[in-house]
């Protein structure tokens, strides 16, 4: 009889003293910052070494990357934000069609949609700007290799 034991590594970016993290599999395109660039260069993650990242030209040290573009990570809070900001400036003009338009009157201010399209507008706002799509390596951030 024979056992065989296999481990699962990935690469973790954590933030020291709360429950963010983002997690890297083998096979994934990370974007990252090395020590003297100026840009950030798309490397595919091929397997991980104790410390080290290797990719398919070469093997780079976790200490030698200074940042991390997350653009790619969270669907969600991407699409949503704009969709938010179209939704309040659309209720607010479909508001405005309705009264000058299909009612035959003139166009007056209702409280009630303004604020509704004033909160998806400035919703969507901090949902479109306010995310962190780089994180830079130093302080609380640190990235390290996990493994199972």
């Amino acid at each position: 009889m024979s056992f065989t034991a296999a481990a699962q590594s990935f690469m973790v970016l954590e933030k020291m003293g709360t429950k963010k993290r983002f997690e890297f599999y083998k096979g994934e395109i990370v974007l990252v910052k090395l020590d003297n660039d100026a840009y950030y260069t798309p490397l595919q993650i091929v397997d991980f070494g104790d410390s080290t990242l290797i990719t398919e030209a070469e093997e780079i040290r976790l200490s030698s990357i200074k940042a991390i573009n997350l653009n790619k990570k969270g669907g969600f809070l991407r699409y949503s934000g704009p969709l938010l900001m179209l939704a309040g400036a659309g209720l607010f003009a479909i508001d405005a069609i309705n009264q000058s338009v299909v009612q035959g009157g003139s166009y007056t201010v209702s409280s009630g949609v303004t604020t509704a399209s004033v909160l998806l507008i400035g919703t969507g706002a901090l949902f479109t700007f306010a995310k962190r799509d780089k994180v830079k390596i130093k302080k609380w951030w640190r990235l390290r290799i996990v493994q199972i």
